[in-house]
């Protein structure tokens, strides 16, 4: 799928949640460790174990997306949260794990 010229596959179902001009994409991880790898950032990955949700936030007026990592499946459970610059996501489910790529 394309969202604003970012390039998103996922084995998950997002929810999108418009918020004016930006757009929130809700997915729900069932728990799942979530092991996340940002290419540009040269660490192999960050896991955060039982993740409830990650919400994404696009914005056609910027490059870098917004995460947050959610405990719960509100946005105030987020528990971590950053921006990245990246063109494309990747959220694919792996045998005892989500994988969360930007590249």
């Amino acid at each position: 799928m394309k969202y604003y010229g970012f390039d998103i596959s996922s084995d998950f179902e997002m929810r999108e949640m418009p918020r004016g001009e930006d757009l929130d994409l809700f997915i729900p991880t069932e728990g799942i460790p979530l092991n996340l790898e940002i290419e540009k950032m040269g660490f192999s990955r960050i896991q955060f174990p039982n993740t409830k949700a990650v919400l994404i936030r696009l914005s056609p007026k910027s490059e870098r997306i917004t995460c947050h990592i959610l405990k719960d499946i509100d946005l105030f459970s987020s528990f971590a949260n950053f921006e990245v610059a990246a063109h494309t996501i990747q959220m694919h489910k792996k045998e005892h794990y989500i994988q969360l790529r930007f590249r």
